[in-house]
């Protein structure tokens, strides 16, 4: 059975760009040709499938039944027990050829999948390869991208056991990639001294992910993603300090209007240096925090400032260098706002053309 490589988006808060990396993913698969699968696991906002199964783009479908654990010790309640893809397609190459992927999503959106039940999601999605390729006509399956509201904290876990199927099991040779968006929230929750409640949470099961999911050509499976929206905190109305660059992104979204931010700007343009660790990065964004604030600034107006001294790392050389699993996106389109409330005739092509695919394509390529 061939390697898959799995893209699985998630964050700790939602409107943050979870669909729209999911999109830009997509794209980079199309133009690299490679066979990709889209998984839509939003409860509630199903907005990829939404987005990429336009009327006219419906294609062949198939059902798949899912697959329980055969560990009894593991085996629990099933929230969705069957898997829709169907086949759809865009004109990337703009040359009269269609560009053929799929699209899936579970028949229950509000099944929860714990832990055991994820991994057993992504065997079953493995199982049946070979039907997608046959029965929708198209190449066989080479990259799976899951779009999820959930925190990676609920699909994955600290406990080894859960980790069985990565380890040696079907997954074992593939790849797991975590885009994980941040928020200052969720990085105020981590640094806190004593560490209680969700932020030992997320370091153990982090830890876990590390160790498990390590491949010798994916070092740690954390890819730490950063937007323009994601950077405002929710107290930017009281906070007289924030940095200007920040107050034309607020007016940017409130005015509709393009806008790029500098300072990633900057942090896309460093090299890339090796990846880092989840604890490691927290740490380096912690020990930036108390820097500024021992400067007298409000650290939920100064995200940005945080973000850019933590992604400067020197090498050996003294070379600065950006972690390469850090992700920062500066571009913020207004027209992208209220994407997810409107068909697009192909949503893959008119986002390609864009300057956000353009600088998340570079921050890809070697």
């Amino acid at each position: 059975m061939n390697k898959l490589e799995w893209n699985i988006v998630t964050a700790s808060k939602g409107g943050v760009g979870k669909t729209m990396l999911t999109l830009l993913l997509l794209i980079r698969n199309l133009e690299l040709g490679k066979s990709t699968l889209v998984i839509d696991l939003n409860a509630m906002n199903t907005d990829s499938s939404a987005i990429l199964l336009e009327e006219r783009r419906r294609d062949r479908r198939i059902v798949i039944e899912h697959e329980t654990s055969t560990d009894s010790a593991l085996t629990e309640q099933m929230g969705a027990n069957q898997i829709i893809v169907q086949r759809t397609f865009s004109s990337l190459k703009q040359n009269q050829q269609r560009d053929y992927y799929a699209v899936g999503w579970p028949s229950n959106p509000f099944g929860l999948y714990k832990p055991s039940l994820f991994a057993d999601f992504l065997c079953t999605i493995k199982n049946n390869m070979d039907r997608i390729r046959d029965e929708l006509e198209m190449p066989e399956l080479e990259s799976v991208i899951i779009d999820t509201n959930y925190h990676f904290c609920n699909i994955f876990s600290s406990d080894e056991k859960y980790y069985k199927e990565y380890k040696s099991g079907i997954l074992q040779d593939d790849s797991v990639k975590v885009w994980f968006l941040w928020v200052y929230r969720q990085l105020d929750n981590l640094i806190k001294a004593t560490e209680e409640g969700d932020a030992r949470a997320v370091y153990a099961t982090a830890a876990a992910m590390e160790a498990y999911l390590k491949r010798d050509d994916n070092p740690t499976p954390f890819m730490h993603v950063f937007t323009p929206v994601a950077l405002i905190s929710s107290k930017r109305e009281e906070s007289a300090s924030a940095s200007a660059a920040l107050f034309k992104l607020i007016n940017a979204i409130r005015n509709e209007d393009d806008d790029t931010i500098q300072g990633l700007e900057e942090i896309e343009e460093l090299p890339k240096g090796n990846p880092i660790r989840f604890r490691d990065w927290v740490e380096r964004l912690e020990t930036a925090r108390l820097n500024l604030q021992r400067q007298g600034y409000d650290p939920h107006s100064l995200f940005l400032n945080m973000l850019i001294n933590a992604s400067q790392v020197q090498d050996c050389n003294n070379h600065v260098e950006r972690p390469q699993n850090v992700i920062p996106l500066s571009v913020y389109h207004a027209a992208l706002q209220y994407y997810t409330d409107k068909s697009a005739g192909d949503p893959v092509t008119e986002i390609k053309d864009l300057s956000l695919y353009k600088k998340f394509k570079a921050l890809l390529d070697e």
